[in-house]
């Protein structure tokens, strides 16, 4: 994207369209069974915004439901609302901490000019939609393999973290030459 143009941003839960189903359910699952894990702030953050989204039949206080009907009903809430999905996506890249330093040197190496990992993304008003045409997922996949050959991480939460920490969806893709 020219730097004299003005950034464009879509609201966090726009990246259903680009997970498996299955895949948003390990997500939420590994962030709601590990809530004791992140801060305290974060997990106050995902109940109240869980009890405000989801509606459980039996529950008065949404997030007091067993942890298996609350993953059930945190997928419609991670679809519709952009601060859940946002407080989420926040809480699973600090569970992730090795790797997302990893992404954030490939991604700062690509000139991608991503914030320092210190900012909380999920403040940010969404992910910007500009991307280098050229960095494919598996070409990011492969670099990063090749700077940390010793990483267990899926390619999936390769991905997801690249699209986390480089606060980017690609959605409008650009040529890096023509810059």
């Amino acid at each position: 994207m020219p730097d004299n143009q003005k950034k464009q941003y879509i609201p966090f839960n726009a990246i259903n369209e680009f997970m498996r189903d299955d895949y948003r359910t390990t997500v939420i699952t590994e962030v709601l069974s590990s809530l004791e894990k992140i801060d305290k702030e974060s997990g106050i953050r995902i109940n109240r915004l869980f009890s405000k989204g989801a509606q459980i039949p039996g529950f008065r206080n949404s997030s007091l439901a067993p942890l298996a009907v609350k993953i059930r009903h945190a997928h419609t809430v991670f679809e519709k609302s952009a601060e859940f999905a946002a407080i989420i996506l926040n809480s699973w890249s600090l569970l992730h901490s090795p790797l997302q330093q990893n992404v954030w040197k490939l991604v700062d190496g690509r000139n991608w000019k991503p914030l320092p990992l210190e900012v909380d993304r999920s403040l940010l008003p969404g992910f910007q939609t500009d991307w280098p045409k050229g960095d494919t997922f598996e070409v990011l996949i492969q670099a990063l393999k090749t700077i940390d050959p010793a990483t267990t991480e899926s390619d999936d939460n390769i991905s997801l973290m690249t699209v986390w920490v480089g606060n980017r969806l690609p959605y409008d893709l650009y040529d890096e030459q023509k810059r």
